[in-house]
């Protein structure tokens, strides 16, 4: 065999080696996916609750300040028993500039019923889905407001205790 055809042949056993080397590579990671997802499943996606501009007249039954962060506060909330998705009236005020907020709805007991994403100033949660039904009647509940910068630097929060009535609508 000539010189120029034992090149060519190592060549081509170089390019058969590299190629096969990488089709290993492929394959191992193909397999160390699958498997990780079959240990590892996920549940759900990130909370992605639609964010929605503050209308006009939304407006708590008070507001409170928390070290000049305007904080809503209801002493009684209404929600319809029996189902999770529920319609809701969260929001950050616009005058919150540079602070948001992560809200947690808890039972008395401890039970998280609702945790959102975080909420700009000026915008707010009309939807929520709930973790859980709650049969008719009435909760003492807990709204948990985390507060942060845009950075993530954790700011003062505030826990505000109120009434949660679960209403029956399923004669109305």
């Amino acid at each position: 065999m000539s010189k120029k055809k034992k090149r060519k042949k190592k060549k081509m056993q170089t390019v058969i080696v590299v190629l096969l080397c990488l089709v290993m590579i492929f394959a191992g990671l193909s397999v160390g996916l699958i498997v990780s997802q079959l240990l590892h499943p996920t549940t759900d996606s990130p909370k992605t609750d639609t964010l929605f501009d503050i209308r006009s007249n939304d407006t708590a039954d008070k507001e409170e300040f928390s070290d000049n962060t305007i904080i809503p506060c209801w002493d009684t909330i209404k929600m319809t028993a029996n189902q999770t998705i529920q319609s809701v009236n969260f929001y950050n005020p616009e005058r919150n500039k540079g602070i948001y907020f992560q809200l947690v709805l808890t039972l008395e007991d401890g039970t998280e019923l609702y945790s959102s994403q975080t909420i700009p100033p000026g915008k707010a949660l009309y939807e929520i889905t709930l973790e859980k039904e709650l049969a008719p009647g009435t909760y003492n509940a807990t709204l948990q407001y985390n507060c942060s910068t845009s950075t993530g630097k954790e700011l003062n929060g505030s826990n505000l205790k109120f009434t949660l009535v679960m209403e029956d609508k399923t004669n109305e």
